[in-house]
């Protein structure tokens, strides 16, 4: 299993997952009837302001101590070696935009996905062979964990100054235990 698959394969994995979601709840909420899902730099998300849109981008991937060399877990197939695995942990930036940049329309958008990450804290299988088909990528990704990442006003503030855009409703969430064979 590559890592390049494999981390690809979670965003998109979340993306289906939060468009799904979208449908879904797109009758009891007009905001959330037509929400644009991204996977967009921070400062180069938002492109259209007629739609709701939620961006869904990975801010950093970091090593997983306490997964490290773990023996199989996360990981189904495509391995390399006798089975040690090394396990990431990715943050994403979950921003929102209301239709117009209307902030009560970023507020449903942003509160619904939230909601579907709590409702589904664990991602399902990942088959990155079907995620990429025609690419060679094989492997499973198993028991995949969402939560919402705490972060503090100081840590916000450096994300939006890092990224040299305003500041948007946003929140972010840890994916814990990518496996890479």
């Amino acid at each position: 299993m590559s890592q390049t698959a494999a981390i690809a394969g979670v965003t998109l994995t979340l993306k289906t997952l939060l468009e799904t979601s979208y449908r879904a709840r797109g009758g009891e909420n007009r905001h959330l009837a037509d929400v644009l899902v991204t996977t967009m730099p921070v400062d180069r998300a938002r492109g259209v302001h007629h739609r709701c849109q939620l961006n869904l981008a990975l801010a950093t991937v970091v090593d997983n101590t306490s997964m490290r060399n773990a023996v199989g877990l996360g990981s189904r197939g495509g391995g390399v070696g006798s089975g040690a695995t090394q396990a990431l942990d990715l943050l994403y930036l979950l921003t929102a935009y209301g239709q117009e940049d209307d902030d009560v329309g970023a507020q449903h958008v942003l509160g619904a996905a939230l909601r579907t990450l709590h409702e589904q804290p664990v991602l399902p299988a990942i088959v990155l062979a079907d995620v990429f088909p025609h690419s060679g990528a094989s492997g499973t990704l198993d028991q995949v964990r969402v939560t919402q990442a705490p972060l503090t006003r100081e840590q916000i503030v450096a994300w939006w100054l890092a990224f040299h855009t305003p500041y948007r409703l946003s929140a972010a969430v840890q994916v814990t235990g990518v496996s890479l064979g």
